[in-house]
């Protein structure tokens, strides 16, 4: 490749990178914790499960079979009133299992549960899940009852809730897991018996209270520095339930409920709830009952409540989250879906559901800044042919670029409490020391509402392994063409490959040049002190291009991509519609064809995994420890979110054991294709997504 420097003059140039990823500060181990809580401990039910089961750990008999469809009525245990009746309609986070037993066994059908039973994993399997594992480390703490016990005891519905409580500034949030135990209540006084020992040997006191008949066991646990301050474990033992929280009203309400048969305010009744599982079900076939996991949240207040258990203290910085809703994003009022696992030819289906009927009348349905969230469905369309076949993933989004730009405005503004948005965009435009690009007019009404994003890795597996690319078709090439031109000629550290005929290629790479002007531009704004002036940009590298049509592409994209080299090879692709396909690959005909199969007619979303080529970088990155260096977009987040994270000296550093890791084509085999849709419709988004066998 030839490369050639272009010369660049003094000239102020707003970096939008460092804009809009400035407020990424994460400052808190609490962070890693309180996420990993909320979206791992399910999942590692069916995983621990399925490594008991293979140790001959069988479940109670008295819990009985899964119940089919055409079983008799007898063949199942009496029915136990739901928690869901147990539990207030507040919950701004519901993930519930409705039978334990039969989610395991369906677990076991899959092809990601013969992990569990593979040689080569079983020292990652022991390390990390086992007896003694890791991961029980992490889980389970705010509650005491960790996911492998709730597995030991548990014999048909689990619920976790997560409760806001809003006037408490001191608490302002709750979580609690409701678990059936009928069947084994002698295990799961043992199960009690080991939380009271570990607690009170961790420094907790315990006091007893008598309610509804039940006794009610409140734990204050003795919390040690770097560690989240947990001052209540609650946990209740009735004939049929298990309870525990981190609040002890809560734990009371749920006996009074259990006493009364319910509460008149429950979560069975909670409108949204019903209405996103009403509209996931309707769209479910469910062959096994209880072999599904279904969840359901309330975007913008389970934010604040994960906000408040990773303890994340912004200073003066923007409240990303009173931002969104007063940017209109309230509109998503929540989310939920119904995740099967073990039917048929799939490890996974799941049909999901964004509920966010219009605000208004206009056709942009949302107010202020959410008028972004404008995806229309088109027909489902055929890979184009110059998508290369290494591709890994190939996600497709119809998208309102033009209007989603211009409603940025209203959060720009509001974000830096001043009025910068037009006024940067007239400053592009009229600036004689700027790229002096006409935005609004000669820019975004050349781009289409088409996107393509596409990611791949190359090995062996080097920090520099993944790969993303992004290409937008465009309606007049030589328009785009003259404002990528323009920008590029003021962008610091820009480079020309002169690889392709016709086609001006750009490659930025950061660290020839220096970032001073950036720095310049936010200390004249007055964010000097929200700026880390360590801060390093989301990527170190990447290019950009204006590719015209040829005989591989109909229409012209401009394709950004963060390695030049698969942005060449893309433009050639494009210009001479040669080299292997990914669309002429038998698995991904098949994926197509079944996409089409589920439901797919128009789509406003549409995506392609596979997953083999996905994880094998990450994987073995991973396994080197060397993940976190990596060059991708994914791991620069990371850092970004963790910065500042270090462990203190006498703080161990958290491994998953990652010494003990099979070699990736040990274990590639359990790693199969996936592929996922979502719809727009009339309140909001039908969400689609399923995993082969």
């Amino acid at each position: 490749m030839n490369f050639q420097r272009v010369q660049v003059a003094d000239k102020r140039v707003i970096n939008p990178t460092r804009i809009y990823f400035s407020n990424f500060d994460g400052r808190t181990q609490a962070r890693r914790v309180a996420v990993l809580h909320v979206m791992t401990a399910v999942l590692a039910v069916c995983l621990i499960g399925s490594h008991l089961v293979a140790q001959d750990a069988a479940p109670a008999k008295e819990a009985g079979p899964a119940k089919k469809a055409g079983a008799e009525q007898g063949d199942a245990k009496p029915v136990l009133m739901t928690a869901l009746k147990l539990l207030p309609d507040t919950a701004a986070g519901v993930v519930r299992i409705p039978n334990l037993t039969v989610l395991c066994d369906s677990w076991k059908k899959t092809t990601l549960s013969g992990i569990t039973d593979d040689p080569s994993m079983k020292p990652l399997i022991d390390a990390n899940f086992g007896s003694q594992g890791a991961v029980w480390e992490k889980l389970g703490d705010k509650v005491g009852l960790r996911p492998k016990e709730l597995y030991e005891i548990a014999t048909g519905e689990v619920i976790a809730v997560w409760l806001p409580f809003e006037n408490d500034n001191r608490r302002p949030s709750s979580v609690c897991v409701v678990a059936d135990i009928r069947g084994k209540h002698a295990e799961a006084e043992d199960v009690l018996k080991r939380v009271d020992q570990d607690l009170k040997a961790d420094g907790a006191t315990r006091t007893d209270v008598t309610h509804a008949g039940e006794t009610v066991r409140v734990y204050r646990p003795k919390t040690r520095p770097g560690q989240l301050k947990i001052e209540q474990v609650v946990v209740s033992l009735t004939k049929d339930r298990v309870i525990a929280s981190d609040r002890d009203s809560v734990v009371l309400e749920i006996l009074d409920a259990i006493a009364n048969d319910g509460r008149e305010d429950s979560l069975d009744k909670a409108p949204l709830l019903r209405t996103v599982w009403k509209q996931a079900l309707s769209r479910s076939e469910i062959e096994t009952e209880g072999s599904q996991v279904e969840w359901f949240v309330k975007p913008l207040t389970m934010g604040r409540i994960i906000r408040d258990v990773a303890k994340v203290d912004r200073g003066n910085k923007v409240r990303i989250l009173n931002l969104l809703e007063n940017q209109g994003f309230d509109a998503l009022q929540a989310a939920g879906g119904i995740a099967v696992v073990g039917q048929g030819k799939f490890d996974l289906l799941h049909r999901g559901y964004v509920h966010a009927p219009p605000v208004t009348d206009k056709p942009s349905r949302y107010r202020l800044a959410a008028r972004m969230l404008q995806f229309p469905n088109t027909p489902l369309d055929e890979i184009p042919a110059w998508v290369p076949a290494n591709t890994a993933s190939l996600t497709r989004v119809n998208w309102k670029i033009e209007e989603a730009f211009w409603a940025v405005e209203t959060l720009v503004d509001e974000a830096f409490d001043n009025e910068i948005f037009r006024p940067s965009i007239e400053g592009i435009r009229d600036d004689e020391e700027g790229p002096q690009i006409d935005i609004e007019n000669n820019v975004l009404p050349n781009l289409s509402e088409h996107l393509l994003l596409l990611t791949d890795n190359t090995l062996p597996a080097t920090v520099d392994s993944e790969r993303v690319l992004v290409a937008i078709e465009v309606r007049d090439a030589d328009a785009i063409g003259t404002a990528v031109r323009k920008a590029m000629e003021v962008e610091p550290d820009v480079f020309k490959v002169d690889t392709v005929p016709g086609i001006e290629i750009w490659q930025v790479k950061h660290g020839s040049g220096d970032d001073e002007l950036d720095d310049e531009f936010f200390d004249d704004l007055g964010f000097e002190e929200e700026i880390d002036e360590q801060q390093t940009p989301l990527l170190n590298t990447w290019a950009i291009a204006m590719v015209p049509a040829g005989k591989g592409s109909k229409k012209p994209h401009l394709v950004f991509s963060s390695h030049v080299e698969w942005l060449v090879d893309v433009a050639k692709r494009m210009q001479t519609g040669q080299g292997d396909k990914l669309a002429d690959l038998d698995e991904v005909k098949e994926l197509l064809e079944m996409t089409s199969e589920m439901g797919a007619d128009e789509v406003a979303f549409q995506r392609v995994v596979r997953l083999r080529q996905s994880l094998r970088a990450k994987y073995e990155l991973q396994r080197q420890g060397e993940l976190k260096n990596s060059d991708s977009v994914l791991a620069s987040l990371v850092r970004r979110m963790l910065e500042g994270d270090e462990p203190k000296a006498d703080e161990p550093i958290e491994r998953l054991n990652v010494s003990k890791w099979p070699a990736f084509s040990e274990v590639e085999k359990y790693f199969r294709n996936a592929f996922g849709f979502v719809e727009t419709t009339e309140t909001g988004w039908n969400l689609n997504g399923f995993l082969l066998k």
